[in-house]
């Protein structure tokens, strides 16, 4: 499968992908120069994720005290304002200095690399992702976390599990949970899914790990993912 983007790509990273146990700094070197490769010929919006970090937040205080759902919400709304502050400082001078932390806060991509975070509660990054291309007129988002395709079940838990190559956003609503919750780990959260359907936003799910993968995909070559319209 290829794909070609237009001149705003739209690039959904996993706080985990990035945030593990630790800052995967190696992995940050080598998303720092694909992205750098890019940037020269398109304007590159990386929405950060909280990931590890968020949940860490999120358990820790539900481990002290029953927490509401917009609790949990900020508590990985921060998150994912921290690490987009790191990416952001990955990226220097060649990324916009302010931080695209709530709605319309920018509103036009004047620099190379434009770093976005978590906005308000209830407001997964996904469906910042999808906002963001529709405000800025991409077809497409990345989502760049650790499942390499959408799958008909868990394959951390099921050793048949089938990857899917393309699907409609139809077929993709009837697998996953239609509530969103705070933490939650899917390809691309209900929020998100539902604003894609809506607007006509594809959503491209690849391993945000697999570099010469993510390599090949922004080329338009080969590559493996799944690709939902």
């Amino acid at each position: 499968m290829k794909h070609t983007f237009g001149n705003v790509i739209v690039l959904g990273l996993g706080g985990s992908i990035i945030f593990q146990n630790e800052i995967n700094v190696p992995l940050l070197k080598e998303w720092k120069a694909l992205v750098d490769t890019y940037a020269k010929t398109h304007k590159v919006i990386i929405v950060m994720g909280g990931g590890k970090l968020a949940r860490w937040y999120q358990e820790a205080a539900r481990a002290v005290r029953p927490i509401s759902t917009k609790e949990g919400d900020w508590l990985g709304i921060y998150a994912t304002r921290a690490n987009a502050k790191l990416i952001q400082t990955v990226f220097g001078k060649i990324a916009d200095p302010v931080l695209f932390d709530a709605p319309l806060r920018i509103k036009k991509l004047t620099s190379p690399v434009t770093v976005a975070c978590g906005w308000e509660p209830g407001w997964s990054t996904d469906f910042i992702c999808m906002s963001l291309a529709k405000q800025f007129g991409a077809k497409e988002v990345v989502m760049a976390g650790k499942p390499a395709f959408v799958y008909d079940k868990n394959p951390d838990q099921f050793i048949d599990a089938r990857p899917f190559k393309e699907m409609k956003w139809s077929e993709y609503w009837k697998i996953i949970p239609h509530k969103w919750t705070p933490g939650a780990s899917t390809p691309v959260d209900p929020v998100a899914a539902k604003f894609g359907k809506a607007n006509k936003i594809a959503a491209i799910v690849v391993d945000g790990r697999n570099m010469r993968n993510m390599e090949a995909l922004l080329r338009g070559e080969e590559f493996d993912g799944t690709l939902i319209t």
